[in-house]
């Protein structure tokens, strides 16, 4: 018997959707949009104050400044990341994802994704990864050339777990029709 581990990795689901995404030069190029935030606020606290005379006038103006940062990042939410491409998503699991597209893409390449799961809310997945094999053309479900085995290496875990319930409920339908039909 496999163990739960084994049985987890094999837990994938059909997934025909779009996935959005960016190129990254490097691993390191990639920003969890709450955490820029984190960094730049923690980076504003290090920085000197001008000469000021009372502690209260030092906290007004520390709240000031802060704010003013949190009204950007606010205007930043609402247009979020800029992603430059599209494909189309085969499958998923929990760990992974395949999906197609017309463009050649290394094994290794670093993408930054944004993925929207069909039938939910329609919260917008901010996950790193990497390309880690081309799938063999028979398996390709596109009509794009390139088919890609796409590891997570950052992800939320409330996402992961969003992705694992998506696909356990799948799974349920897919038994439900089957037993229907005969």
């Amino acid at each position: 018997m496999p163990s739960s581990e084994e049985r987890r990795k094999g837990l994938r689901a059909t997934l025909p959707a779009q996935m959005l995404f960016n190129v990254l030069d490097k691993p390191t190029d990639y920003i969890r949009g709450q955490d820029s935030t984190v960094k730049r606020l923690a980076a504003m606290d290090a920085e000197p104050l001008p000469q000021l005379t009372s502690a209260s006038q030092i906290l007004l103006s520390r709240i000031d400044r802060k704010l003013s940062l949190i009204l950007s990042i606010l205007a930043e939410t609402s247009t979020r990341k800029n992603y430059m491409n599209q494909a189309m998503v085969q499958d998923i699991s929990e760990f992974g994802l395949s999906f197609g597209h017309n463009t050649e893409y290394p094994i290794g390449t670093y993408l930054e994704i944004g993925l929207i799961l069909p039938y939910t809310d329609g919260r917008l997945m901010d996950i790193m990864g990497r390309v880690v094999r081309q799938l063999d053309p028979n398996e390709n479900l596109t009509d794009d050339p390139n088919v890609y085995g796409f590891e997570f290496t950052d992800v939320l875990s409330s996402d992961q777990n969003e992705i694992v319930q998506w696909i356990f409920t799948k799974q349920r339908e897919e038994i439900r029709r089957r037993r229907e039909r005969g």
